[in-house]
């Protein structure tokens, strides 16, 4: 426990350090044979693009350094006192740590069956002793910005499939609520709706808020995107499913009742969409 305690003051250093020492990669070395960990942390910190956070002796030590240390990357051996390597990487994801770190296995067994095995348990790589520490942080860069690569890709097509089917389920609904597409007042809807129903408080007061969002989007005035949407909603009015109207706003046309207000259709006409799009009940 001593030593942990001996790597706390040194992450406080650490965190103090230089704005230049942002961006590098922490790795961390978990390997009983401290010949090694010395000359491969070495090496580690001439690198421009990483640094070593911490040296763990036994495989208890790593563990505990992990949750401490939260490193980017680890360079773990399978053969360590009081847990081995595989005990390390099942107890990892039992570390409470905000980010997996890159876990690159360097072993001196080349067992396919302890291979499968790291890999199983989320080793990102493994290696075969001897290495050299140059082709170990090469290794460590490469997994690391395949993986920061590939989640920003993932992040970005599951935005816009979102968005593609955000933007699908309210022009359905607006066909389905009779806004002819061929209107001004059609795209100013759509906006409107698409705005309101991620925040409805936009509509308090709608004059202040939404219309102008929707002005500076397409280039117009307040008073424009007013009138434009007005129009929409009386020919929607006429035109619009009979049931579907009747179910967003509680009345019909056929019932002798006004319209809505724009700030009451679009309000009704967001929260019911909203509803329908968060469980699916839009086609």
């Amino acid at each position: 426990m001593a030593k942990v305690v001996e790597y706390s003051c040194a992450l406080n250093n650490y965190n103090e350090r230089d704005v230049d020492m942002k961006g590098k990669l922490s790795v961390m070395i978990a390997d009983d044979d401290k010949t090694y960990a010395a000359g491969l942390a070495e090496i580690i910190n001439k690198r421009e693009d990483m640094e070593c956070c911490g040296c763990a002796a036994d495989g208890e030590e790593a563990l505990e350094l992990a949750a401490l240390l939260r490193p980017d990357a680890i360079v773990l051996d399978m053969l360590m006192p009081k847990r081995d390597g595989m005990g390390v990487l099942r107890g990892l994801s039992g570390c409470g740590l905000r980010k997996k770190p890159v876990v690159v296995v360097n072993s001196a067994s080349v067992l396919t069956s302890m291979v499968g095995a790291a890999i199983s348990c989320g080793a990102d790589h493994f290696m075969v002793k001897p290495q050299s520490g140059d082709s170990i942080c090469d290794t460590i860069s490469d997994l690391a910005a395949l993986r920061s690569g590939k989640k920003k890709h993932e992040q970005e097509s599951t935005g816009e499939r979102n968005e593609f089917k955000l933007e699908k389920s309210v022009t359905y609904f607006l066909h389905a609520l009779g806004v002819p597409a061929n209107l001004d007042g059609y795209k100013y809807m759509r906006s409107a709706i698409m705005n309101a129903a991620m925040d409805m408080s936009l509509l308090e007061p709608i004059t202040k808020k939404l219309y102008p969002i929707i002005a500076e989007e397409y280039d117009t005035s307040v008073c424009c995107v007013e009138r434009s949407m007005r129009h929409a909603i009386t020919v929607s009015w006429k035109r619009g499913s009979r049931k579907l109207i009747g179910d967003v706003f509680g009345y019909t046309a056929e019932d002798g009742k006004r319209r809505p207000t724009n700030s009451e259709y679009i309000a009704m006409a967001a929260d019911d969409f909203r509803l329908r799009y968060k469980y699916g009940k839009l086609e």
